[in-house]
Order: C-alpha cells, then sequence, then structure tokens
C-alpha cells in the first residue's frame, strides 16, 4: 500500500478457486441439498454444477484408420506416388466408453479485485505519519507528540507496565533479548531492538527516542503501556545509555540455560551418559520462561511448570539409574535419582538442601493443576520465593533459585564442593 502510495499506482488482482468432489450417490453425500448455481458472491463469480461422472468421462469415440496398398515391399527401391483412392485404403471405428457411476460435485470461484492506495507512503515517499500516537512524559501526566520526541538527543525517558513484553512477546517476529540483569532489548519484525530497562518499581523504561523512531504501529502497541514515570529510570539502563558504563551483570533466565547447558556437558564428559532424554531450544524456551511471564500466582505456577518441563522432565531417567548407588533407585523418579547421586558426594543433608527450590517447583506445578492454599505456600517457601515481593520479582526470584540449584548441582558433581566435614 505504501509503494503503490508513492507511486501512484493501484493494484488489480484477478483470483480463481476450484473445488472438485466425485462422490457415489448425490443423496448419501454432504451435497444431497445443492442444486446448480450461477451467482455472484463475495464480489466475484461463483458456480456449482452437478453432473454425473459417465457425462465427464464417458462418451462416444471415433477411431480412423487409413493406410497405402501401392506398396512393393520386394523392390530394391520402392517409389510412392501420390496417394489417392485407388492406392490407399481405410476403415472406420466407432464405439462408445460408459460405466464410470457417481456424481461429480465441481465449484468455481472467479473475482478481480482493485486494490487502491490511501494517498499516505511513509515507508518509502517518507509522509509524514498523522496517525502516530502521545505518550506520558512527565509525573503529571502531561503528554508529547511522537514527532517531539523523535530525536536522538531528545535527553527523555518513556515508562510502560511491564505487561507491554508479554504483550510484543505474544506477536508474530518479535523476541526477548538480555543484556544485564535488569536490562534488555525487544527485537521486531521492523529490524528494530528497542533497549529497555527495570526499574525499582518494577516498570520498563525506555528512551524516549528508541520508540519515537519505531513505525506507527509498534508505537501503538507501546503506547497502549505507557504511564506516567514512577521509580525513576532503570540504574542498569541508564549506566549504559548516560554513563556508557554497561553493568557487569547477568539475566537469571540466561544464567540458567547457561547453567543447564554447562552441567549437560559436563555430565556426559564426566560419565560417558546425557544428563537429558531430548534437547531443547534455548532461543525459543527463553522467550516463555522469563520474569516478564509472572504477573499473578497462576502465572507464577506456570512458570515453575515450563521450569519443571525444560530440566525435570527432560532428565535421562534410565542413565540415572544405572549411576546412583541408592538402595531403593528402582522406586525413584528422576529429581530423586539426581538428589542421590549428589548426596553421595555431599552428604543427605546438603543434598537435600540444594534441591529444595527443584522439589519446590515441581510441588508448584503440580499446585497449578491442583490448586491447594496451603500445599501452595508450602511450595513457595520451599522454593525460597519471597511472597510480599511483587510478582515479577517472584518469577525473577523462582527462575534465579533454579539456576543456583543447577549450578550448584553442577559444581558438586563437576567442580567440586566438598562435604562441610572435609578439610
Amino acid at each position: 500500500m505504501d509503494y503503490l502510495a508513492a507511486r501512484g499506482l493501484f493494484l488489480r488482482l484477478s483470483c480463481y478457486r476450484q473445488r472438485v468432489e466425485n462422490v457415489a450417490e448425490l443423496k448419501d453425500s454432504p451435497y444431497a441439498d445443492l442444486s446448480e448455481i450461477q451467482t455472484q458472491r463475495e464480489g466475484g463469480r461463483y458456480e456449482l454444477r452437478i453432473k454425473p461422472l459417465e457425462a465427464v468421462f464417458g462418451g462416444s469415440w471415433v477411431s480412423f484408420h487409413m493406410w497405402r496398398t501401392d506398396f512393393d515391399e520386394e523392390e530394391d527401391a520402392p517409389v510412392m506416388g501420390q496417394e489417392s483412392d485407388e492406392n490407399t485404403a481405410s476403415e472406420t471405428a466407432r464405439g462408445h466408453h460408459s460405466g464410470y457411476p457417481g456424481v461429480r460435485v465441481e465449484g468455481e470461484f472467479w473475482r478481480d479485485e482493485w486494490i487502491e492506495h490511501h494517498g499516505k507512503s511513509i515507508r518509502v515517499r517518507g509522509d509524514v505519519d498523522q496517525n502516530l500516537p502521545h505518550f506520558i512524559v512527565e509525573t503529571d501526566g502531561s503528554r508529547k507528540f511522537s514527532a517531539e520526541l523523535n530525536n536522538e538527543d531528545i535527553g527523555r525517558w518513556l515508562w510502560f507496565r511491564p505487561s507491554v513484553i508479554n504483550e510484543l512477546l505474544s506477536r508474530r517476529g518479535f523476541s526477548l533479548q538480555w543484556y544485564t540483569a535488569e536490562t534488555g532489548a525487544i527485537k521486531s519484525t521492523s529490524g528494530c531492538a528497542t533497549h529497555f530497562g527495570i526499574n525499582s518499581s518494577d516498570l520498563i523504561t525506555v528512551y524516549a527516542y528508541d520508540i519515537a523512531k519505531l513505525p506507527g504501529w509498534e508505537q501503538a502497541l507501546w503506547a497502549a503501556s505507557n504511564v506516567a514515570p514512577e521509580g525513576k529510570v532503570s540504574l542498569e539502563l541508564l549506566a549504559s545509555q548516560v554513563k556508557a558504563q554497561p553493568a557487569n551483570t547477568n539475566a537469571v533466565e540466561e544464567i540458567l540455560f547457561a547453567c543447564m547447558r554447562l552441567m549437560e556437558v559436563d555430565f556426559r564428559k564426566t560419565f560417558g551418559v546425557p544428563l537429558f532424554s531430548h534437547d531443547i531450544d534455548d532461543a525459543a524456551s527463553i522467550q516463555h520462561i522469563s520474569r516478564f511471564s509472572s504477573r499473578d500466582q497462576a502465572s507464577l505456577l506456570r512458570l515453575a511448570k515450563d521450569l519443571v518441563r525444560i530440566f525435570t522432565d527432560r532428565l535421562h531417567e534410565r542413565a540415572l539409574k544405572d549411576l546412583s548407588k541408592h538402595p531403593t533407585k528402582h522406586e525413584l523418579k528422576s529429581n530423586k535419582l539426581l538428589q542421590s547421586i549428589v548426596a553421595e558426594k555431599v552428604g543427605e543433608d546438603r543434598a537435600r538442601e540444594i534441591f529444595a527450590t527443584i522439589f519446590g517447583a515441581y510441588d508448584m506445578r503440580v499446585g497449578d493443576a491442583h490448586p491447594t492454599s496451603s500445599k501452595i505456600s508450602e511450595a513457595l517457601k520451599l522454593a525460597g520465593i519471597n511472597t510480599a515481593a511483587s510478582h515479577l520479582r517472584q518469577g525473577e526470584q523462582l527462575i534465579g533459585n533454579f539456576g543456583q540449584a543447577i549450578w550448584l548441582i553442577g559444581s558438586i558433581l563437576f567442580g567440586g564442593e566438598k562435604k562441610k566435614n572435609d578439610k
């Protein structure tokens, strides 16, 4: 549409669709109540035809066979003259193809359509977009038009509800990338990577120009979650954009996946068997397993279910049983089997302490399907979740504690935390 406006053109589309089905009998088919139609519909011409298959594939045929009669096969150099009735002969055969039982139901649709532009060419011709949103820029709720913020030196930031991240990720082509513990970027189909930070009030802060330079439709998505400034600008975002000294921290989401991959490699290298029964796509999984997925208790429990899915549900139970020396290992499941292997290194108490978060997350997953307030509270406590914190921070704690547990397991098995009484 943008290109058409820039060139002053219209686009003509012609489409044709056909569907054919042969049925044994019309009365016993889904088309029993139909009859032949020729009509105008949906801006085009539609025809429905119903005919016996005999009329489609059957019919009469005629065969003509002609040959020469003046050819002498015994001559060394025969020459044929001009053909005539005297030196040619012929025969004719006629017949009829039949025996095709059934009915053909055939529908055809033709449509010609004109696509007209609206006179605006923002991308190609550079027309000014008059439909850009306004954004709240002050604590009193005052707003500025997007065009006023479209300046790299504007020196302002904007605040958004954290739900904007999930809203953007729910759309095709958007992805989340982490830079530090509190900053990351949303990559969109337009090719832009919008750098954001999380502030002390759990709001998303973004440099105003980074929003104003986006295509209008993306700005509208952000504008729907725009709020008045609260909690100042994210400190880690300021460290990067103002002080040019990015924070030397890592997001718990990235630490989790890095610990799993490291543990997987060391496990195979040490024991010669795989830790996991199947692989996952880290880049795809990290889009769902993030602190932003935790919006309330129900979504926090679903986050726990996702954590169990990418770790516990993938543990190679048969390999763990072969490695475990626990006397009742054949009765144990994957988490308990791995715990028994860790306990051989550091003792039962220390192993139980390390696996608390993993078992807490597992109990939270069960609570998602069968919610009981007392059991959920116990599971949250076991997973090390501070229920007084916001749900965003609870999600961050859950992912961080889960990743720390995996790191400790790997450290004990391959890097070596020793028993507390060992010197």
